[in-house]
């Protein structure tokens, strides 16, 4: 068995093991590499479980020992640094020996997996659901923090070229969250997170959801921690192996999933889309061939 088939398992079993085994499924999904490389009561030590915890979820996923559960995330780990600093290291050791374009090559190898891998794991059905949800909302409110910020802005961005109810949540001011105060059911907030995720947009999610208003999750596991609370959950893959976490897979989702708003809203889009030409032209905002 190899780690994507433990993953694989833990997401279909996850909701029905108690909560102990959750608190320890959940850590063995969103940390391979100390799997990997720590014994059994040091893994319990760190996701805070009860050896007998671990080893239950160990002989739940097939396995009679723990070794021979840590087997398939070893050579997962093997031939990849996951610490920061190894990352680091490996890229400059590499422009040392003059093999940056292997490096660079890496990288595009690994989008472009990412890539296959999304397109192959997001349902059709999902984004209609979470296009239907946008379209049919009084307000749209956009979170996603640090290096998904660039993901969010591109949604809002986007969005306000056909409707004028999207709210990029940014923080301002330091006013983080304030734009959901009066959330409700006629809302919808879109999150996007990855490992390692965002306790303030899990808390503005989780207010928003408190108040009424349906949750769209654009996350990188089934098991990230806004999922328990959305209406539709769109699951991409991307690396964690490399120097940053990748955002290609979750910029590709956030476009598909424009596709799909454009396609269903209707005849109007034209008269917006119209107004929007004249405001560019008014401003000479693109230069003219």
């Amino acid at each position: 068995m190899n780690l994507d088939e433990i993953n694989s398992k833990i997401d279909a079993a996850f909701e029905t093991y108690p909560k102990q085994l959750r608190v320890a499924a959940r850590y063995v999904r969103e940390n391979p590499e100390k799997i990997a490389m720590h014994s059994l009561r040091q893994v319990s030590d760190l996701a805070n479980v009860h050896p007998s915890s671990l080893m239950r979820l160990v002989r739940e996923l097939g396995f009679e020992r723990y070794n021979e559960f840590r087997d398939p995330f070893r050579n997962w780990l093997g031939g990849q640094s996951t610490t920061m600093r190894g990352r680091v290291e490996g890229l400059r050791t590499k422009g040392k020996l003059g093999r940056m374009s292997e490096a660079v090559a890496a990288v595009f190898a690994r989008d472009m997996s990412d890539l296959e891998a999304t397109a192959d794991q997001i349902k059709i059905e999902d984004l209609v659901a979470a296009a239907d949800l946008i379209i049919a909302a009084r307000r749209v409110f956009i979170v996603g923090f640090r290096s998904l910020y660039s993901a969010a802005f591109f949604l809002d961005y986007n969005c306000r070229m056909f409707s004028a109810k999207t709210v990029l949540i940014d923080g301002r001011g330091g006013a983080l969250g304030d734009e959901v105060r009066d959330a409700g059911p006629q809302d919808v907030v879109v999150v996007l997170s990855h490992r390692s995720y965002s306790s303030e947009a899990l808390k503005i999610a989780r207010y928003a959801s408190s108040a009424g208003a349906r949750i769209v999750s654009i996350v990188d596991s089934s098991l990230a921690p806004t999922v328990a609370i959305s209406d539709v959950r769109l699951v991409l893959a991307t690396s964690h192996s490399s120097l940053l976490s990748s955002v290609v897979s979750t910029l590709s989702v956030v476009q598909a999933l424009i596709t799909v708003i454009v396609s269903k809203i209707g005849d109007d889009v034209f008269e917006t889309m119209k107004r929007n030409e004249a405001f560019y032209k008014a401003f000479d905002t693109f230069i003219e061939d």
